[in-house]
């Protein structure tokens, strides 16, 4: 871990802004969905996650640095083989609405980190104190009814 943590503050010093909401995303993502889906849906909907809030910041750039961004915020939660394997498969949905959840986390996500890029320009170590709304309640029905 402090491997990661040096890394990420040489390549990227947004990742004082990034942590703080990967670490309230994965505590939300572990209650509401450890005991309904497989370790390994988790932990693919974290990494989707890690990428729609990096995406405003990183998407348009380098695809190769944006993985590594993503890798490593994963790895802030995740040992090495499952944030590999969350990065590089999709896992077989146990339940119907999984892709619904994924997308709306994603979109969500991805929302934040414009947000964050708008009002800090990644700049401002103020921004990791920013509240997190990533996380809402999916609007699914079937998720609902689950």
């Amino acid at each position: 871990m402090v491997i990661i943590r040096c890394y990420m503050d040489i390549q990227f010093p947004e990742f004082e802004i990034f942590a703080p909401k990967i670490e309230v995303a994965w505590t939300a993502l572990q209650e509401r969905y450890a005991s309904r889906l497989t370790g390994a849906e988790v932990d693919y909907l974290f990494a989707c996650l890690v990428f729609g809030l990096t995406s405003p910041a990183y998407g348009e750039g380098e695809p190769f640095f944006h993985f590594d961004v993503c890798r490593a915020l994963v790895a802030m939660k995740l040992p090495p083989d499952r944030a590999d394997a969350a990065l590089y498969s999709v896992p077989v949905s146990t339940q119907p609405w999984v892709d619904t959840v994924r997308e709306q986390l994603e979109s969500q996500a991805a929302k934040m980190g414009r947000a964050l890029q708008e009002a800090h320009n990644f700049n401002d170590d103020a921004a990791a104190d920013a509240g997190s709304r990533v996380l809402s309640r999916p609007d699914s029905s079937e998720e609902k009814a689950a």
